[in-house]
């Protein structure tokens, strides 16, 4: 039977009055499933939003199989979980918008900690916005083939990670809080390397990212793509993570603009494991075990631009064993296959700039070095490429402005001397300004 307004109203009323009351108060609020299931429904049939009232409404697990929109009271409504999540549910919907809502998972663990406290799948037309996902023992966001937009919400305090995305049609991740979650803030994958995805992570406040799961850097990222084409992360504030900022594996033509990141326990950025055209630009980083590298050219990385970047604070870390002087810390660009490094400053630390790997291909020109104890290391021995060093800068180097490496091994003596680099072959080094 159909509620009248009387009944909305009534429940309202008692919501709002536990609500206002202390937190025994709250959990004597009644069970609020049957109610929302009910208008969700007859929203759902009248083509209509639904308008939750104000308070704190305590509902299990719900699914919504129609679409539908959601908005919370202006003086605030709150979703609260009895029991594990997910809080919500829903897939195969055209369409759902969830606005000014509340979600709050009371920190129960999930049976499935992949899930999320918002679990949606195949939903081109999503809108979440100007909603709190919090205390989630799962994920905080899960979503599985979702296009749309996902602005201004608060995620904090969840288990696993904040917001979480798979083959994904392009969402629009704009001016959020990511905070204080167990494992990975912002994730963004495809199940197939290069697939075109199109989000934009932009204009984001990402920190404490921990690493609960342990490992050598799958978990405690600021943001994390894996193999997603055509995403762009742009102008956040990436703060306090336990391994990186930025880390894309597998990704092609993912571009890495303005960011501004500190307080990194490994190195800040990453493209790696068969990342296609890397873009690293005008970035801020600071506080950190080392700077950005585009590694792993035998696994398939290749092309990339480093540009603009500023690079300061590298101090000696050890997030996990993996990481030490063979993972090049302390050195603010590493590059190896195809990659331009230019317009760069990178202020102390071991290397300043690292072509390394079985380099092929490197063009370092025109950055700024200062203070590093080698301004810039090239890789020699058989099957290394062409590189170019020409017309750096590079100040206050404490024991070689350029310097060859053998494996892990530094040679001795400056290759930025007169004439020192004619005995390498496809090797030039040009115009550099020494100081």
């Amino acid at each position: 039977m159909r509620q009248t307004r009387r009944g909305f109203l009534a429940y309202g009323a008692a919501a709002l009055a536990a609500s206002a009351h202390s937190p025994r108060a709250r959990a004597a609020a009644p069970d609020a499933t049957l109610w929302l299931q009910q208008r969700l429904r007859e929203a759902a049939s009248g083509g209509g939003a639904l308008r939750l009232p104000a308070g704190v409404l305590r509902i299990r697990s719900i699914a919504i199989d129609d679409r539908v929109t959601i908005i919370g009271a202006a003086k605030g409504t709150t979703l609260q979980a009895i029991g594990p999540g997910p809080l919500l549910r829903g897939a195969g919907i055209a369409a759902l918008t969830l606005e000014n809502i509340g979600f709050d998972g009371g920190g129960a663990r999930f049976a499935d900690p992949k899930q999320g406290l918002l679990d949606l799948a195949d939903i081109p037309k999503l809108a979440i916005h100007g909603c709190a996902i919090r205390r989630s023992g799962g994920r905080g966001v899960n979503l599985l083939r979702c296009g749309g937009r996902f602005a201004q919400n608060i995620v904090d305090d969840v288990r696993d990670a904040g917001y979480f995305s798979l083959d994904g049609l392009g969402v629009d991740i704009d001016n959020n809080k990511v905070r204080r979650c167990g494992d990975n803030g912002v994730l963004v994958w495809t199940t197939t390397a290069g697939r075109y995805e199109g989000s934009r992570i932009r204009n984001n406040e990402i920190g404490d990212i921990r690493n609960l799961s342990g490992g050598d850097g799958a978990y405690g990222n600021g943001v994390s793509i894996w193999g997603s084409g055509f995403v762009r992360v742009e102008k956040n504030v990436i703060r306090r993570c336990a391994y990186t900022a930025v880390r894309n594996n597998a990704g092609h033509d993912v571009e890495v603009v303005g960011n501004d990141c500190a307080g990194f326990g490994e190195r800040a950025m990453y493209a790696e494991f068969g990342a296609k055209r890397a873009t690293f630009r005008d970035n801020k980083i600071d506080d950190a075990g080392a700077g950005i590298a585009l590694a792993n050219a035998e696994r398939g990385t290749d092309i990339g631009v480093v540009t603009g970047n500023r690079i300061t604070g590298l101090h000696e870390t050890h997030p996990d064993d993996e990481f030490g002087p063979v993972m090049s810390w302390l050195t603010g660009i590493e590059a190896e296959s195809n990659v331009e490094i230019a317009g760069n400053t990178i202020v102390g630390g071991w290397m300043g700039v690292r072509c390394g790997g079985y380099r092929q291909n490197i063009r370092v020109e025109g950055n700024r070095l200062v203070d590093n104890d080698y301004g810039v290391t090239f890789q020699i021995g058989e099957g290394v490429g062409p590189a170019v060093i020409a017309r750096n800068t590079i100040i206050g180097a404490k024991k070689a402005a350029i310097a060859a490496l053998a494996g892990h091994d530094i040679l001795p003596g400056d290759v930025a001397r007169p004439g020192a680099a004619a005995k390498y072959p496809r090797l030039a080094v040009d115009g550099n300004e020494l100081g």
